[in-house]
């Protein structure tokens, strides 16, 4: 991605945020900015701590997944990679350039394109197995404490969440873990791009294919037999996830806010980011917050909600996303790189 091309997302992040500060401010700013300055900042920190430790068990995920292709492969690396990811998945619609990068970045550590792009792929197999476990135990715990209104909006956004992720499941279990289907995808691709003439030399570039593909379809296939690693990964992701979510509790704590048990925010927070998956803005940015508030609206003052929803999604987006930035640009790279980063 070029620079110009980061500069355009993250300014259109910029106008997303001036966008909802405006509409969260604009009727009742002098109780929200109240509400604000008397923010606990003990259990604010706890909020973002939890969701950076949900970050810490990702890169758990990715650590253990690249150990299997390169022994010597260093856990503050894979913590570093997994910090910049919300960077680029924030700064891209639907966050399609988190993988991207993270496929960079690993090659840079020395592991081979196709066994990152293998890494990326077995890990976000393991995470959506992950979130749809997660989703559905709170979809069901949802039923006996119906603390999320019962409507048309939230029944067909979480049915249509629930499909899409199943299928997005299968799509990269049949790419990963089905030579066949991988190799057809991939040499059918490559003859539509040589017939419109956009690569020349077919038969170097099936060279470089097919090395890419044997590293790939190999890495898969130790995962595969590796059931006990599969498990544990999927385990791991699953407390990733939950720490996620449960940063909503001591955020609401911060601001007074002890009405709502922990684990009816935890279902309404899980929720929000389940309704909102399918808006393709960067970072979802515009729907979670929509989300949030349409979900919580209910539960507590105007004041309370719009406070809450922008100390939630600085804690869970906009901290992580700089953060991101800063180590990505502090990352050390050749000038070359520097220039032009990868391409998207």
């Amino acid at each position: 991605m070029k620079k110009h091309k980061i500069k355009i997302y993250l300014l259109f992040v910029t106008i997303l945020f001036i966008f909802v500060l405006y509409f969260a401010l604009k009727d009742n700013y002098l109780d929200i900015l109240n509400a604000l300055s008397n923010v606990n900042i003990f259990y604010l920190f706890m909020g973002i701590l939890f969701v950076f430790i949900s970050k810490y068990f990702i890169a758990v995920t990715t650590y253990y997944l690249a150990k299997k292709e390169k022994n010597n492969i260093k856990m503050l690396k894979m913590i570093q990679i997994c910090l910049i990811y919300p960077f680029f998945a924030g700064i891209t619609p639907s966050s399609v350039g988190g993988e991207s990068f993270e496929i960079f970045y690993l090659k840079d550590t020395g592991i081979p394109y196709g066994k990152a792009t293998n890494i990326s792929v077995q890990k976000y197999i393991l995470y959506q197995i992950s979130l749809i476990i997660v989703d559905a135990l709170v979809v069901i715990l949802n039923i006996f404490t119906k603390i999320v209104p019962d409507n048309s909006l939230v029944g067909i956004s979480i049915f249509l969440n629930f499909v899409v992720n199943i299928f997005l499941l299968g799509a990269c279990y049949l790419l990963v873990y089905n030579k066949k289907v991988n190799n057809f995808i991939v040499y059918k691709g490559l003859d539509f791009l040589y017939k419109v003439k956009i690569i020349k030399n077919v038969e170097e570039t099936q060279k470089k294919l097919d090395s890419y593909l044997e590293n790939f379809n190999e890495g898969a296939e130790k995962l595969r037999k590796d059931k006990k690693l599969f498990i544990q990964m999927i385990i791991v992701n699953v407390i990733s996830l939950l720490f996620f979510y449960l940063s909503a509790w001591p955020i609401a704590r911060s601001l007074s806010i002890d009405s709502i048990s922990i684990i009816n925010i935890f279902i309404l927070a899980t929720y929000s980011k389940m309704m909102c998956l399918l808006i393709v803005t960067p970072g979802n940015s515009g729907a979670a917050e929509y989300c949030f508030i349409y979900l919580f609206s209910s539960l507590m003052s105007e004041s309370n909600v719009m406070a809450y929803m922008l100390i939630w999604r600085l804690a869970t987006y906009y901290i992580p996303l700089v953060l991101g930035g800063i180590i990505a640009i502090s990352w050390g790279r050749g000038k070359k790189t520097d220039e032009k980063i990868v391409s998207t």
